[in-house]
């Protein structure tokens, strides 16, 4: 695993007043960066990707495995996974503020999605320095270890999503200008933030 080699995948144009074209927008650079099998690093990727794949289809646009040629969207670096399953008892939070300062990476505004995205890969890349086991995996054994490891750190938090995460459909017509209720799939509780 080498996350250095990558870069942060820019998001959409600032500003845009339009969600569906924002969420396509995303959406298309988001699958062909997958496509060509780059590694997506992605801070609590189950939430994350979850979320997204609800928000596509609540705008009706379709999901990222439905725009990739295997359908599986991999692969997927998720720093907070590598760091619980690489360090399980050492002392601290695990938000992402906390463990990019534990790694002495720089998080310069927590909460904008730039400044988060860059954070993101930084402690992947400390974490992969750190942790020559973790380093080796190659991107789809990364993956694959990570769906694993997930699932064993879950075990502690049954109402968190899976990974890969399952699929959502449509409760039936939605207005995309309303936002999900707290029933929606797209967001459970962060169990990151502990």
């Amino acid at each position: 695993m080498d996350p250095s080699v990558g870069s942060p995948v820019p998001g959409p144009g600032k500003g845009s007043e339009d969600p569906a074209r924002a969420l396509e927008e995303l959406a298309g650079l988001l699958s062909d960066h997958l496509a060509r099998h780059e590694l997506l690093v992605v801070w609590y990727a189950p939430h994350v990707l979850s979320t997204l794949h609800a928000e596509l289809l609540r705008h009706g646009l379709a999901p990222l495995a439905d725009r990739l040629p295997d359908g599986v969207v991999a692969p997927v670096c998720d720093p907070l996974v590598l760091d619980r399953h690489a360090d399980r008892y050492r002392p601290g939070g695990r938000s992402l503020p906390a463990v990019a300062e534990w790694y002495g990476v720089p998080l310069e505004r927590p909460g904008d999605p730039a400044s988060d995205a860059g954070a993101a890969l930084l402690v992947a890349d400390a974490i992969a320095a750190s942790y020559p086991a973790v380093a080796k995996l190659s991107r789809p054994m990364l993956h694959t270890e990570q769906i694993l490891w997930y699932a064993e750190q879950m075990e502690r938090h049954p109402d968190a999503p899976t990974w890969p995460f399952d699929r959502v459909e449509p409760r039936g017509p939605v207005d995309p200008q309303e936002p999900p209720d707290a029933g929606d799939p797209a967001g459970p509780a962060d169990p990151a933030a502990g």
